[in-house]
Protein backbone atom coordinates (compact mmCIF):
# COMPACT_ATOMS: atom_id res chain seq x y z
CA UNK A 1 0.00 0.00 0.00
CA UNK A 2 2.02 2.75 1.25
CA UNK A 3 4.49 5.38 0.17
CA UNK A 4 7.25 5.60 2.73
CA UNK A 5 8.63 9.10 2.33
CA UNK A 6 8.06 11.72 5.01
CA UNK A 7 6.90 15.13 3.84
CA UNK A 8 9.20 18.07 4.16
CA UNK A 9 8.14 20.64 6.76
CA UNK A 10 7.70 24.33 6.04
CA UNK A 11 10.81 26.30 6.85
CA UNK A 12 9.94 29.96 7.23
CA UNK A 13 12.80 32.48 7.01
CA UNK A 14 12.64 35.14 9.70
CA UNK A 15 13.24 38.70 8.56
CA UNK A 16 15.45 40.82 10.81
CA UNK A 17 14.83 44.48 11.47
CA UNK A 18 17.09 46.99 9.74
CA UNK A 19 18.28 50.03 11.60
CA UNK A 20 18.85 53.39 9.94
CA UNK A 21 22.37 54.58 10.50
CA UNK A 22 23.52 58.17 10.30
CA UNK A 23 26.93 59.66 10.60
CA UNK A 24 28.21 61.38 13.69
CA UNK A 25 26.52 64.36 15.24
CA UNK A 26 29.45 66.62 14.43
CA UNK A 27 28.84 66.06 10.71
CA UNK A 28 25.21 67.16 10.85
CA UNK A 29 24.57 69.39 13.84
CA UNK A 30 23.26 72.77 12.78
CA UNK A 31 25.00 75.15 15.13
CA UNK A 32 22.47 77.85 14.32
CA UNK A 33 19.57 75.89 15.83
CA UNK A 34 18.17 76.97 19.16
CA UNK A 35 18.89 74.19 21.67
CA UNK A 36 18.25 73.31 25.27
CA UNK A 37 20.69 70.96 26.88
CA UNK A 38 24.36 70.26 26.95
CA UNK A 39 26.36 68.43 24.29
CA UNK A 40 28.51 67.08 27.12
CA UNK A 41 25.55 65.56 28.98
CA UNK A 42 23.79 62.28 28.25
CA UNK A 43 20.33 62.08 26.73
CA UNK A 44 18.91 61.14 30.13
CA UNK A 45 20.60 64.08 31.84
CA UNK A 46 19.27 66.49 29.22
CA UNK A 47 15.74 65.11 29.49
CA UNK A 48 15.66 65.39 33.29
CA UNK A 49 17.06 68.93 33.18
CA UNK A 50 14.23 70.07 30.88
CA UNK A 51 11.09 70.89 32.90
CA UNK A 52 8.95 70.55 29.77
CA UNK A 53 9.90 66.86 29.53
CA UNK A 54 9.19 65.84 33.13
CA UNK A 55 6.22 63.64 32.22
CA UNK A 56 8.24 61.85 29.55
CA UNK A 57 11.13 61.44 32.01
CA UNK A 58 8.79 59.92 34.57
CA UNK A 59 7.55 57.31 32.10
CA UNK A 60 11.10 56.53 30.94
CA UNK A 61 12.10 55.86 34.52
CA UNK A 62 8.99 53.73 35.14
CA UNK A 63 9.90 51.55 32.16
CA UNK A 64 13.54 51.26 33.28
CA UNK A 65 14.97 53.24 30.39
CA UNK A 66 16.65 55.96 32.46
CA UNK A 67 19.76 53.79 32.78
CA UNK A 68 19.78 52.89 29.08
CA UNK A 69 19.75 56.54 27.97
CA UNK A 70 22.53 57.30 30.41
CA UNK A 71 25.04 54.95 28.75
CA UNK A 72 27.56 55.47 25.97
CA UNK A 73 25.24 53.82 23.43
CA UNK A 74 24.05 56.20 20.73
CA UNK A 75 20.33 57.03 20.44
CA UNK A 76 17.92 59.52 18.95
CA UNK A 77 14.88 60.37 21.07
CA UNK A 78 11.67 62.03 19.87
CA UNK A 79 10.40 63.33 23.22
CA UNK A 80 6.75 64.49 23.57
CA UNK A 81 6.37 67.67 25.58
CA UNK A 82 4.31 67.86 28.77
CA UNK A 83 0.59 68.17 28.13
CA UNK A 84 0.72 66.95 24.54
CA UNK A 85 -0.16 63.31 25.29
CA UNK A 86 -2.28 61.20 27.66
CA UNK A 87 0.20 61.07 30.52
CA UNK A 88 -2.30 60.00 33.21
CA UNK A 89 -3.49 57.03 31.15
CA UNK A 90 0.07 55.89 30.53
CA UNK A 91 0.92 55.90 34.25
CA UNK A 92 -1.57 53.04 34.69
CA UNK A 93 -0.18 50.87 31.88
CA UNK A 94 1.91 47.81 32.73
CA UNK A 95 5.65 48.21 32.31
CA UNK A 96 6.00 45.76 29.42
CA UNK A 97 3.29 47.49 27.41
CA UNK A 98 4.58 50.93 28.38
CA UNK A 99 8.07 49.98 27.21
CA UNK A 100 7.04 48.57 23.83
CA UNK A 101 4.15 50.82 22.86
CA UNK A 102 5.39 54.16 24.20
CA UNK A 103 9.03 54.35 25.30
CA UNK A 104 10.62 52.26 22.52
CA UNK A 105 8.19 53.82 20.05
CA UNK A 106 9.98 57.17 20.58
CA UNK A 107 13.61 56.01 20.48
CA UNK A 108 15.88 54.86 17.64
CA UNK A 109 19.53 53.85 17.58
CA UNK A 110 22.26 56.17 16.25
CA UNK A 111 22.39 59.97 15.76
CA UNK A 112 19.61 61.12 13.44
CA UNK A 113 19.72 64.93 13.31
CA UNK A 114 17.29 67.19 11.44
CA UNK A 115 19.26 69.07 8.82
CA UNK A 116 18.22 70.47 5.47
CA UNK A 117 15.63 68.50 3.53
CA UNK A 118 15.00 65.00 4.89
CA UNK A 119 12.59 62.16 4.22
CA UNK A 120 13.61 59.03 6.09
CA UNK A 121 11.92 55.88 7.34
CA UNK A 122 13.15 55.44 10.89
CA UNK A 123 13.18 52.05 12.59
CA UNK A 124 12.43 52.52 16.27
CA UNK A 125 13.60 50.27 19.09
CA UNK A 126 10.27 48.43 19.04
CA UNK A 127 10.85 47.79 15.29
CA UNK A 128 8.04 50.11 14.26
CA UNK A 129 8.67 52.47 11.35
CA UNK A 130 8.03 56.22 11.49
CA UNK A 131 8.56 58.81 8.75
CA UNK A 132 10.91 61.67 9.65
CA UNK A 133 10.31 64.45 7.13
CA UNK A 134 10.71 68.17 6.51
CA UNK A 135 12.93 71.03 5.41
CA UNK A 136 13.57 73.61 8.10
CA UNK A 137 10.48 72.52 10.04
CA UNK A 138 10.00 68.80 10.62
CA UNK A 139 7.45 66.16 11.49
CA UNK A 140 7.68 62.61 12.77
CA UNK A 141 4.83 60.54 11.30
CA UNK A 142 2.83 63.73 11.05
CA UNK A 143 3.53 64.93 14.62
CA UNK A 144 5.23 68.38 14.53
CA UNK A 145 8.76 68.66 15.90
CA UNK A 146 8.75 71.51 18.45
CA UNK A 147 12.51 71.68 18.97
CA UNK A 148 14.99 69.83 16.75
CA UNK A 149 18.58 68.90 17.45
CA UNK A 150 19.04 69.02 21.20
CA UNK A 151 22.64 67.70 21.36
CA UNK A 152 23.81 65.07 23.84
CA UNK A 153 27.04 63.21 24.33
CA UNK A 154 25.34 59.94 23.34
CA UNK A 155 22.94 61.16 20.67
CA UNK A 156 20.28 63.76 19.97
CA UNK A 157 16.80 64.76 21.19
CA UNK A 158 13.94 66.16 19.14
CA UNK A 159 10.95 67.36 21.15
CA UNK A 160 7.43 66.74 19.81
CA UNK A 161 4.04 68.40 20.10
CA UNK A 162 2.38 65.06 20.77
CA UNK A 163 3.19 61.39 21.06
CA UNK A 164 3.80 59.00 18.18
CA UNK A 165 0.99 56.62 17.38
CA UNK A 166 1.69 52.98 18.13
CA UNK A 167 -0.07 50.86 15.53
CA UNK A 168 0.09 47.12 16.19
CA UNK A 169 1.12 44.80 13.39
CA UNK A 170 -0.94 41.73 12.53
CA UNK A 171 0.81 39.44 14.99
CA UNK A 172 0.56 41.96 17.84
CA UNK A 173 -3.18 42.24 17.15
CA UNK A 174 -3.86 38.56 17.78
CA UNK A 175 -4.92 39.26 21.34
CA UNK A 176 -8.43 39.12 22.82
CA UNK A 177 -9.74 42.62 23.36
CA UNK A 178 -12.06 44.48 21.03
CA UNK A 179 -13.00 41.23 19.28
CA UNK A 180 -13.71 37.68 20.57
CA UNK A 181 -10.66 35.96 19.05
CA UNK A 182 -9.43 34.04 22.12
CA UNK A 183 -9.34 30.69 20.28
CA UNK A 184 -6.98 31.59 17.45
CA UNK A 185 -4.95 33.79 19.79
CA UNK A 186 -4.41 30.95 22.25
CA UNK A 187 -3.42 28.53 19.49
CA UNK A 188 -0.89 30.83 17.81
CA UNK A 189 0.62 32.10 21.08
CA UNK A 190 1.12 28.53 22.27
CA UNK A 191 4.14 28.63 19.95
CA UNK A 192 5.71 31.70 21.60
CA UNK A 193 9.22 31.21 22.93
CA UNK A 194 12.09 33.40 24.00
CA UNK A 195 15.42 32.87 22.28
CA UNK A 196 18.87 34.27 22.91
CA UNK A 197 19.80 37.27 20.78
CA UNK A 198 23.50 36.57 20.39
CA UNK A 199 24.18 39.87 18.61
CA UNK A 200 22.92 41.89 21.57
CA UNK A 201 24.23 39.61 24.33
CA UNK A 202 27.70 40.03 25.84
CA UNK A 203 29.85 36.93 25.49
CA UNK A 204 31.70 35.50 28.43
CA UNK A 205 34.33 32.75 28.66
CA UNK A 206 34.07 29.40 26.89
CA UNK A 207 33.21 26.69 29.43
CA UNK A 208 33.45 23.02 28.42
CA UNK A 209 33.51 24.06 24.79
CA UNK A 210 30.35 26.15 25.10
CA UNK A 211 30.11 29.94 24.85
CA UNK A 212 28.73 31.56 27.98
CA UNK A 213 27.20 35.04 28.23
CA UNK A 214 27.82 37.69 30.86
CA UNK A 215 24.68 39.55 29.78
CA UNK A 216 22.00 37.53 27.99
CA UNK A 217 19.42 39.38 25.90
CA UNK A 218 16.36 37.38 24.86
CA UNK A 219 13.84 38.19 22.14
CA UNK A 220 10.30 37.00 21.62
CA UNK A 221 9.89 34.45 18.84
CA UNK A 222 6.95 32.45 17.49
CA UNK A 223 7.89 29.18 15.86
CA UNK A 224 4.57 28.91 14.03
CA UNK A 225 4.40 32.20 12.12
CA UNK A 226 7.85 33.80 12.42
CA UNK A 227 9.12 34.50 8.91
CA UNK A 228 5.67 34.54 7.40
CA UNK A 229 5.68 38.31 7.63
CA UNK A 230 2.85 39.12 10.02
CA UNK A 231 5.33 40.17 12.72
CA UNK A 232 7.58 42.14 10.36
CA UNK A 233 7.00 45.85 9.83
CA UNK A 234 8.26 45.85 6.24
CA UNK A 235 5.76 43.22 5.11
CA UNK A 236 2.25 43.73 3.74
CA UNK A 237 -0.24 41.01 4.58
CA UNK A 238 -3.94 40.41 4.94
CA UNK A 239 -5.13 37.94 7.56
CA UNK A 240 -8.62 36.56 7.96
CA UNK A 241 -9.15 36.32 11.74
CA UNK A 242 -11.99 34.00 12.81
CA UNK A 243 -13.98 34.80 15.91
CA UNK A 244 -14.29 32.10 18.55
CA UNK A 245 -17.57 30.90 17.06
CA UNK A 246 -16.14 30.81 13.52
CA UNK A 247 -13.03 28.99 14.75
CA UNK A 248 -15.08 26.37 16.58
CA UNK A 249 -17.31 25.76 13.57
CA UNK A 250 -14.34 25.42 11.23
CA UNK A 251 -12.52 22.98 13.51
CA UNK A 252 -15.68 20.89 13.81
CA UNK A 253 -15.94 20.73 10.01
CA UNK A 254 -12.25 19.84 9.60
CA UNK A 255 -12.05 17.14 12.28
CA UNK A 256 -13.64 14.22 10.35
CA UNK A 257 -11.05 14.57 7.57
CA UNK A 258 -8.15 14.08 10.00
CA UNK A 259 -9.03 10.81 11.69
CA UNK A 260 -5.60 9.39 12.49
CA UNK A 261 -5.03 6.14 14.33
CA UNK A 262 -2.06 5.17 16.48
CA UNK A 263 -1.01 2.10 14.47
CA UNK A 264 -1.66 0.74 11.00
CA UNK A 265 -0.11 -1.70 8.54
CA UNK A 266 1.32 -0.84 5.15
CA UNK A 267 2.69 -2.57 2.06
CA UNK A 268 6.11 -1.41 0.91
CA UNK A 269 5.72 -2.44 -2.75
CA UNK A 270 2.10 -3.23 -3.68
CA UNK A 271 1.62 -5.77 -6.47
CA UNK A 272 -0.94 -8.52 -7.06
CA UNK A 273 1.70 -11.23 -7.19
CA UNK A 274 3.44 -10.16 -3.96
CA UNK A 275 0.82 -8.17 -2.06
CA UNK A 276 1.40 -9.94 1.25
CA UNK A 277 5.17 -10.17 1.20
CA UNK A 278 6.06 -6.70 2.47
CA UNK A 279 3.54 -5.90 5.19
CA UNK A 280 4.91 -3.87 8.09
CA UNK A 281 3.43 -1.84 10.91
CA UNK A 282 3.54 1.92 11.43
CA UNK A 283 3.12 3.63 14.78
CA UNK A 284 2.57 7.39 14.66
CA UNK A 285 5.02 9.24 16.91
CA UNK A 286 3.23 11.11 19.74
CA UNK A 287 -0.02 9.33 18.91
CA UNK A 288 -3.08 9.94 16.77
CA UNK A 289 -4.59 12.68 18.98
CA UNK A 290 -1.48 14.82 18.55
CA UNK A 291 -1.54 14.39 14.77
CA UNK A 292 -5.23 15.22 14.53
CA UNK A 293 -4.84 18.37 16.62
CA UNK A 294 -1.65 19.54 14.93
CA UNK A 295 -2.55 18.92 11.29
CA UNK A 296 -6.17 20.06 11.46
CA UNK A 297 -5.10 23.39 12.96
CA UNK A 298 -2.25 23.71 10.49
CA UNK A 299 -4.41 23.31 7.40
CA UNK A 300 -6.94 25.84 8.68
CA UNK A 301 -4.23 28.47 9.15
CA UNK A 302 -3.18 28.02 5.51
CA UNK A 303 -6.32 29.70 4.32
CA UNK A 304 -5.96 32.77 6.54
CA UNK A 305 -2.82 34.57 5.25
CA UNK A 306 -2.44 36.57 2.02
CA UNK A 307 0.58 38.50 0.78
CA UNK A 308 -0.82 41.81 -0.49
CA UNK A 309 2.09 42.26 -2.91
CA UNK A 310 1.45 39.13 -4.97
CA UNK A 311 -0.78 38.60 -8.02
CA UNK A 312 -4.34 39.92 -7.75
CA UNK A 313 -3.87 40.12 -3.95
CA UNK A 314 -2.71 43.72 -4.49
CA UNK A 315 -6.38 44.73 -4.68
CA UNK A 316 -6.70 43.89 -1.00
CA UNK A 317 -4.74 47.06 -0.21
CA UNK A 318 -7.71 49.24 -1.21
CA UNK A 319 -10.56 46.92 -0.28
CA UNK A 320 -12.99 48.25 2.34
CA UNK A 321 -15.44 46.59 4.69
CA UNK A 322 -18.64 45.70 2.86
CA UNK A 323 -17.25 46.30 -0.63
CA UNK A 324 -17.35 43.68 -3.39
CA UNK A 325 -13.87 42.24 -3.69
CA UNK A 326 -13.80 42.15 -7.49
CA UNK A 327 -10.80 39.86 -8.09
CA UNK A 328 -10.30 36.98 -10.48
CA UNK A 329 -8.49 35.06 -7.78
CA UNK A 330 -6.52 35.25 -4.56
CA UNK A 331 -3.55 33.13 -3.58
CA UNK A 332 -2.77 32.26 0.02
CA UNK A 333 0.69 32.53 1.54
CA UNK A 334 0.95 28.73 1.19
CA UNK A 335 -0.08 28.96 -2.50
CA UNK A 336 -3.65 27.73 -2.39
CA UNK A 337 -5.48 29.42 -5.26
CA UNK A 338 -9.03 30.69 -4.72
CA UNK A 339 -11.11 31.95 -7.61
CA UNK A 340 -13.68 34.72 -7.54
CA UNK A 341 -16.55 32.92 -5.79
CA UNK A 342 -14.36 31.47 -3.05
CA UNK A 343 -12.32 34.67 -2.68
CA UNK A 344 -15.47 36.79 -2.39
CA UNK A 345 -16.92 34.47 0.26
CA UNK A 346 -13.86 34.89 2.49
CA UNK A 347 -14.62 38.58 3.04
CA UNK A 348 -18.37 38.34 3.38
CA UNK A 349 -19.44 39.40 6.86
CA UNK A 350 -15.95 40.55 7.87
CA UNK A 351 -14.72 43.83 9.36
CA UNK A 352 -11.43 45.33 8.18
CA UNK A 353 -8.99 46.75 10.74
CA UNK A 354 -5.81 48.41 9.43
CA UNK A 355 -2.48 47.39 10.93
CA UNK A 356 1.09 48.64 10.62
CA UNK A 357 2.01 45.87 8.17
CA UNK A 358 -1.28 45.26 6.40
CA UNK A 359 -4.74 44.56 7.68
CA UNK A 360 -6.90 41.99 9.40
CA UNK A 361 -10.48 41.03 8.65
CA UNK A 362 -12.47 39.89 11.68
CA UNK A 363 -15.16 37.40 10.67
CA UNK A 364 -18.66 37.13 12.02
CA UNK A 365 -19.67 33.71 13.38
CA UNK A 366 -18.68 31.85 10.22
CA UNK A 367 -15.45 31.30 8.29
CA UNK A 368 -16.76 31.00 4.76
CA UNK A 369 -14.44 28.46 3.15
CA UNK A 370 -15.38 25.49 1.05
CA UNK A 371 -13.57 22.44 2.48
CA UNK A 372 -11.87 21.62 -0.82
CA UNK A 373 -10.15 25.01 -1.06
CA UNK A 374 -8.01 24.39 2.03
CA UNK A 375 -8.35 21.33 4.24
CA UNK A 376 -9.87 18.71 1.93
CA UNK A 377 -8.51 19.41 -1.56
CA UNK A 378 -8.75 17.45 -4.76
CA UNK A 379 -5.80 15.03 -4.97
CA UNK A 380 -4.06 14.87 -8.32
CA UNK A 381 -1.74 12.03 -9.36
CA UNK A 382 0.30 12.88 -12.46
CA UNK A 383 1.23 9.33 -13.40
CA UNK A 384 4.23 10.29 -15.56
CA UNK A 385 6.14 11.18 -12.37
CA UNK A 386 7.93 8.08 -11.14
CA UNK A 387 7.41 8.85 -7.46
CA UNK A 388 3.72 7.98 -7.82
CA UNK A 389 4.35 4.54 -9.34
CA UNK A 390 4.62 1.81 -6.70
CA UNK A 391 5.15 -1.21 -8.93
CA UNK A 392 4.68 -2.65 -12.40
CA UNK A 393 4.21 -6.31 -13.29
CA UNK A 394 3.37 -8.16 -16.49
CA UNK A 395 5.38 -5.64 -18.48
CA UNK A 396 7.13 -2.30 -18.13
CA UNK A 397 6.20 1.39 -18.01
CA UNK A 398 7.75 4.60 -19.34
CA UNK A 399 6.74 8.25 -19.02
CA UNK A 400 5.99 10.35 -22.10
CA UNK A 401 6.57 14.09 -21.78
CA UNK A 402 6.04 17.29 -23.76
CA UNK A 403 2.89 16.29 -25.65
CA UNK A 404 1.96 19.91 -26.26
CA UNK A 405 -0.99 21.00 -28.40
CA UNK A 406 1.15 21.15 -31.53
CA UNK A 407 2.17 17.50 -31.15
CA UNK A 408 -1.27 16.12 -30.29
CA UNK A 409 -3.20 14.35 -33.04
CA UNK A 410 -6.10 16.74 -33.87
CA UNK A 411 -8.38 13.73 -34.39
CA UNK A 412 -8.14 12.98 -30.65
CA UNK A 413 -10.59 14.99 -28.57
CA UNK A 414 -9.60 16.52 -25.23
CA UNK A 415 -6.26 17.56 -23.84
CA UNK A 416 -3.64 16.14 -21.54
CA UNK A 417 -3.02 17.34 -18.03
CA UNK A 418 0.56 18.54 -17.64
CA UNK A 419 1.27 17.53 -21.28
CA UNK A 420 2.43 14.06 -20.31
CA UNK A 421 1.30 10.52 -19.47
CA UNK A 422 2.57 7.07 -18.46
CA UNK A 423 2.57 4.23 -20.97
CA UNK A 424 2.53 0.62 -19.74
CA UNK A 425 3.71 -2.05 -22.19
CA UNK A 426 2.57 -5.67 -22.00
CA UNK A 427 5.46 -8.16 -21.80
CA UNK A 428 3.79 -10.38 -24.43
CA UNK A 429 0.46 -11.11 -26.08
CA UNK A 430 -0.14 -13.59 -23.26
CA UNK A 431 0.18 -11.01 -20.47
CA UNK A 432 -1.41 -7.82 -19.22
CA UNK A 433 0.40 -5.01 -17.46
CA UNK A 434 -0.53 -4.22 -13.86
CA UNK A 435 0.28 -0.85 -12.32
CA UNK A 436 0.00 0.23 -8.69
CA UNK A 437 -0.05 3.94 -7.89
CA UNK A 438 0.43 5.62 -4.53
CA UNK A 439 -2.43 7.94 -3.55
CA UNK A 440 -0.68 10.57 -1.50
CA UNK A 441 -2.21 12.83 1.15
CA UNK A 442 -5.55 11.03 1.34
CA UNK A 443 -7.79 12.27 4.15
CA UNK A 444 -10.38 10.26 6.05
CA UNK A 445 -13.25 11.19 3.77
CA UNK A 446 -15.18 10.00 0.73
CA UNK A 447 -13.65 10.61 -2.70
CA UNK A 448 -14.94 10.07 -6.19
CA UNK A 449 -12.00 8.57 -8.08
CA UNK A 450 -11.41 9.33 -11.75
CA UNK A 451 -8.81 8.14 -14.24
CA UNK A 452 -7.85 9.62 -17.58
CA UNK A 453 -6.93 7.11 -20.29
CA UNK A 454 -5.01 8.17 -23.41
CA UNK A 455 -5.56 6.51 -26.85
CA UNK A 456 -2.66 4.97 -28.74
CA UNK A 457 -2.81 7.54 -31.55
CA UNK A 458 -2.39 10.58 -29.29
CA UNK A 459 0.50 11.82 -31.45
CA UNK A 460 0.17 9.55 -34.54
CA UNK A 461 -2.06 11.10 -37.21
CA UNK A 462 -1.61 8.00 -39.42
CA UNK A 463 -3.22 5.63 -36.92
CA UNK A 464 -6.91 6.00 -37.77
CA UNK A 465 -8.40 2.94 -36.05
CA UNK A 466 -7.06 2.81 -32.48
CA UNK A 467 -8.27 0.19 -30.01
CA UNK A 468 -9.61 0.90 -26.57
CA UNK A 469 -8.40 -0.57 -23.29
CA UNK A 470 -10.09 -3.09 -21.03
CA UNK A 471 -8.94 -3.02 -17.43
CA UNK A 472 -9.88 -3.54 -13.78
CA UNK A 473 -9.46 -0.96 -11.04
CA UNK A 474 -8.99 -1.74 -7.33
CA UNK A 475 -8.01 0.30 -4.27
CA UNK A 476 -5.97 -0.91 -1.30
CA UNK A 477 -6.38 0.94 2.00
CA UNK A 478 -6.55 0.40 5.74
CA UNK A 479 -9.77 -0.28 7.60
CA UNK A 480 -10.80 1.73 10.67
CA UNK A 481 -8.66 -0.53 12.88
CA UNK A 482 -5.56 -0.02 10.76
CA UNK A 483 -5.47 -3.47 9.14
CA UNK A 484 -4.79 -3.99 5.45
CA UNK A 485 -7.28 -6.45 3.86
CA UNK A 486 -5.86 -9.39 1.94
CA UNK A 487 -7.18 -8.10 -1.38
CA UNK A 488 -7.76 -4.49 -2.48
CA UNK A 489 -11.36 -3.38 -2.93
CA UNK A 490 -12.52 -3.77 -6.52
CA UNK A 491 -14.11 -0.66 -8.05
CA UNK A 492 -15.03 -2.31 -11.33
CA UNK A 493 -14.05 -3.29 -14.86
CA UNK A 494 -13.86 -0.54 -17.47
CA UNK A 495 -13.36 0.07 -21.18
CA UNK A 496 -11.93 3.28 -22.62
CA UNK A 497 -13.11 5.24 -25.64
CA UNK A 498 -10.17 5.33 -28.14
CA UNK A 499 -11.49 8.42 -29.95
CA UNK A 500 -10.63 10.80 -27.12
CA UNK A 501 -8.64 11.39 -23.97
CA UNK A 502 -11.17 9.56 -21.89
CA UNK A 503 -12.03 10.58 -18.32
CA UNK A 504 -13.62 7.61 -16.55
CA UNK A 505 -15.37 7.65 -13.21
CA UNK A 506 -13.96 4.66 -11.33
CA UNK A 507 -16.25 5.02 -8.32
CA UNK A 508 -16.50 6.25 -4.73
CA UNK A 509 -14.26 5.20 -1.86
CA UNK A 510 -14.53 6.19 1.80
CA UNK A 511 -11.13 6.03 3.49
CA UNK A 512 -11.54 5.36 7.24
CA UNK A 513 -8.18 6.82 8.29
CA UNK A 514 -6.16 9.90 7.36
CA UNK A 515 -2.71 9.49 5.78
CA UNK A 516 -1.96 13.17 5.17
CA UNK A 517 1.44 14.21 6.51
CA UNK A 518 2.44 10.70 7.63
CA UNK A 519 4.43 9.85 4.51
CA UNK A 520 2.35 6.71 3.89
CA UNK A 521 -0.31 6.20 1.26
CA UNK A 522 -3.03 3.82 0.08
CA UNK A 523 -2.74 2.60 -3.51
CA UNK A 524 -4.79 2.25 -6.67
CA UNK A 525 -4.29 -0.74 -8.97
CA UNK A 526 -4.97 -0.78 -12.71
CA UNK A 527 -4.62 -4.19 -14.38
CA UNK A 528 -5.29 -5.06 -18.02
CA UNK A 529 -8.16 -7.48 -18.73
CA UNK A 530 -7.37 -8.68 -22.27
CA UNK A 531 -7.62 -12.40 -22.92
CA UNK A 532 -4.69 -14.29 -24.44
CA UNK A 533 -4.08 -13.55 -28.15
CA UNK A 534 -7.14 -11.28 -28.32
CA UNK A 535 -6.89 -8.38 -30.78
CA UNK A 536 -10.07 -6.59 -29.68
CA UNK A 537 -8.29 -4.35 -27.15
CA UNK A 538 -4.96 -2.64 -26.87
CA UNK A 539 -2.82 -4.40 -24.25
CA UNK A 540 -0.67 -1.35 -23.67
CA UNK A 541 -2.30 1.16 -21.35
CA UNK A 542 -1.62 4.90 -21.36
CA UNK A 543 -2.68 6.84 -18.25
CA UNK A 544 -2.71 10.63 -18.13
CA UNK A 545 -3.58 11.02 -14.48
CA UNK A 546 -5.66 9.77 -11.57
CA UNK A 547 -7.50 12.20 -9.36
CA UNK A 548 -9.59 11.96 -6.24
CA UNK A 549 -12.39 14.50 -5.93
CA UNK A 550 -13.89 14.97 -2.44
CA UNK A 551 -17.51 13.80 -2.67
CA UNK A 552 -18.89 17.13 -1.52
CA UNK A 553 -16.95 18.92 -4.28
CA UNK A 554 -18.13 16.41 -6.88
CA UNK A 555 -21.73 17.00 -5.80
CA UNK A 556 -21.25 20.79 -5.75
CA UNK A 557 -19.94 20.80 -9.30
CA UNK A 558 -23.03 19.00 -10.54
CA UNK A 559 -25.21 21.69 -9.00
CA UNK A 560 -22.94 24.62 -9.98
CA UNK A 561 -21.61 23.94 -13.51
CA UNK A 562 -20.08 27.43 -13.78
CA UNK A 563 -18.05 27.12 -10.58
CA UNK A 564 -14.32 27.75 -11.14
CA UNK A 565 -11.39 26.23 -9.33
CA UNK A 566 -7.88 25.46 -10.48
CA UNK A 567 -8.18 22.07 -12.14
CA UNK A 568 -8.07 21.22 -15.86
CA UNK A 569 -10.75 18.53 -15.62
CA UNK A 570 -13.35 21.14 -14.75
CA UNK A 571 -11.84 24.10 -16.63
CA UNK A 572 -10.99 22.60 -20.01
CA UNK A 573 -11.27 25.94 -21.79
CA UNK A 574 -9.33 28.01 -19.29
CA UNK A 575 -5.83 26.83 -20.16
CA UNK A 576 -4.78 27.32 -16.55
CA UNK A 577 -2.72 24.16 -16.35
CA UNK A 578 -2.55 21.48 -13.70
CA UNK A 579 -4.08 21.45 -10.27
CA UNK A 580 -2.23 23.46 -7.65
CA UNK A 581 -1.70 21.14 -4.72
CA UNK A 582 1.24 22.22 -2.57
CA UNK A 583 1.88 20.39 0.69
CA UNK A 584 4.05 22.33 3.15
CA UNK A 585 3.78 20.71 6.54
Amino acid sequence: MIFKNMLVAVAFLATGALFTACSDWDDHYDAGSAVEGSATSTIWENITSNSNLSQFADLLKKAGYDAVLNTSQSFTVWAPLNGTFDYDALTTVGNDKLLKEFVQNHIARNNIPASGSISERIYMLNKKVHNFEGAGSYTMSGVPVAQANVPSVNGVIHTLNGKLLFQPNIFESLEPGDFPIDSISAYIHAFDIKRLDKAKSIQGPVVDGQITYLDSVFEDYNTLVEGLGINTEDSNYTMIVPTNEAWTRAMKAIAPCYNYIDKFTYIESPARTSSLQHIEEVELPKGAAYWKDSLSHNVLLRGLFYNNNEYDNVKLNNHKTGQKLGVDSLITASYNLMYDEDAEALFTGTTRVDKSNGDIYITDDSLRMHPWTIWNPLINIETEYSSYLGSVSGGSASPVYNVIAGRQNPAVAGRLSNYGYLEAYAASNQQNPELNFYLRNVRSTTYVIYGVIVPSNITNVYETNPKGNSFRVSVGYNNEKGAMPTNPARLGDFESDPTKIDTIRFGEVTFPICYYGTGYSPFLRIEGRVSANSDKYDRNIRIDRIFLVPKELDDYLKEHPDYKFDDPFYTQSSGRGTTIIIIRD
